[in-house]
Order: C-alpha cells, then structure tokens, then sequence
C-alpha cells in the first residue's frame, strides 16, 4: 500500500514538474531576446517530469509483479501440502 502512494506521489510530483517546463516554455516563447541557455533549462524540467512519471509507473509494475508473484508462490506451496 505504501509502495503505491508512492508511486502516485512521484506521478504527481513529476506531472507538476512538467506542467512547469512548459509554462516556462510559453513565457519564453513571448519574451523578446532570450539566451539558449534558457531553452536548455525548460527542456530540462520537462525531461524530468517524464522521467519522474516514468519512474513512477515503473515502481506501480514492479508492485503488481510482487504481488503476483506472492500469489503465485503461495498457490504452489498451498498445492504441496
């Protein structure tokens, strides 16, 4: 259980991240004289929102793996005794 929140948690965080990046997008994207730098650093929030969602659905498939393999292992023992 604790496993999930986290990984909703990291969704959240990571979706925050990239509606971030790309607020910074806009704004940049009205500014008259911008450094590439600048472009640089919004790409950057966006790629680790992803990759914070990412990271998060990785970790919400490796609980219901677990899961699985719990049930699994405990179905076998159950059909030994």
């Amino acid at each position: 259980m604790r496993t999930t929140i986290l990984a909703y948690v990291i969704a959240l965080i990571g979706l925050v991240i990239l509606i971030f990046g790309a607020w910074g997008f806009s704004v940049l994207n009205n500014a008259n004289i911008i450094a590439l730098t600048n472009y640089a650093i919004v790409f950057e929030m966006v790629g680790g929102g992803l990759a914070m969602i990412g990271l998060a659905q990785a970790l919400r498939l490796l609980v219901v793996i677990m899961k699985n393999t719990d049930l699994a292992l405990a179905a076998a023992r159950a059909k030994k005794l």
